[in-house]
């Protein structure tokens, strides 16, 4: 009896103990954000836990996911955009498709009450930025780590009829004072007035605007002409240890609950059609009014364009 016991006990122990939930990683930028509680809807639904492991800007986790491609650090990806698209296709990072999770405008955007209190008109658009008057006023993204910066950059290539007006034009600009931040989360909130920077025109995106509202009323507004539609994805990791796990949480990025979230959370539009988006952004999130720039002519010229910008930049 007492062996017949102890068998029993052994066995609520061991073998009839419940498995451990599985764990799937997304690696993601710096800007992503997912609530505490779509986290948790997202575990209950799909039965695994998640990990978020964040990696920088675009350009950064792009590289990280290549020089680790071999041992991948995640599961998923989110955040490789039409930028770095091809950068990612060509080092064989994700398996299967990329999926269309948001999209936003790359455009300036300026301090709307520095401007007023130094009574000067801000630029209609990021040609003038080269103008005398805006010396030392603009900061932009380093296009080998940053989206953005890259999407300004394929603006500028696209903008101009020749390749020579486009040098002319980036060595005004750096004649200009521009400044080169590393990131956008360094060019906003460092280099940015509104977070007591020195610099009141920052390379952003068109919805940026609805992040500065107090009141009612728009600190910041987005110079909404010739501008680059970036779009984000999510996708598999080659080799990703919870392919099914990716799986599902790539179908949950793409649900109702968390589309509907992407407007506020990070200030892009949702991929999705039909999802709502909050009532202020058909005042302080317009999307651009004219776009400039290919992914397509990017993925083809993208090392070409790289270099001729540290040609600039770097000497």
């Amino acid at each position: 009896m007492k062996k017949a016991i102890a068998l029993a006990t052994l066995l609520l122990l061991t073998g009839c103990t419940s498995a451990p939930v599985e764990t799937v990683r997304l690696a993601a930028h710096d800007s992503f954000a997912m609530s505490d509680e779509l986290i948790a809807q997202f575990e209950e639904s799909s039965g695994f836990q998640l990990e978020i492991i964040r990696l920088g800007d675009t350009g950064t986790l792009t590289n990280q996911l290549a020089l680790t491609k071999n041992a991948p650090i995640a599961d998923v990806v989110f955040g490789i955009d039409n930028t770095f698209r091809s950068l990612a296709e060509k080092e064989g990072i994700v398996a299967g498709d990329f999926v269309e999770i948001d999209y936003s405008d790359v455009c300036f955007n300026y301090d709307i009450a520095w401007f007023k209190e130094n009574n000067l008109t801000p630029p209609a658009n990021w040609r003038q930025l080269i103008n005398p008057e805006y010396k030392a006023l603009t900061v932009v993204t380093n296009p080998r780590f940053s989206s953005p910066g890259l999407a300004f950059l394929a603006t500028t290539f696209a903008g101009f009829e020749t390749d020579m007006q486009t040098f002319e034009y980036w060595r005004n600009l750096r004649d200009n004072q521009v400044k080169v931040a590393s990131s956008w989360e360094d060019a906003y909130f460092s280099d940015f007035t509104r977070y007591g920077g020195t610099r009141p025109i920052v390379l952003s995106y068109a919805s940026s605007p609805s992040a500065e509202v107090a009141d009612g009323v728009a600190g910041t507004a987005a110079l909404l002409d010739e501008c680059f539609r970036q779009v984000e994805y999510a996708s598999t990791i080659r080799g990703a240890a919870n392919p099914a796990g990716a799986t599902a949480l790539i179908d949950f990025l793409v649900s109702e609950a968390f589309q509907s979230s992407v407007p506020e959370a990070m200030y892009v539009y949702p991929a999705v059609e039909g999802i709502a988006v909050p009532e202020a952004w058909a005042k302080f999130a317009l999307p651009a009014r004219s776009t400039l720039g290919d992914a397509q002519e990017l993925s083809q010229n993208r090392e070409r364009w790289l270099k001729d910008w540290s040609d600039v930049f770097d000497n």
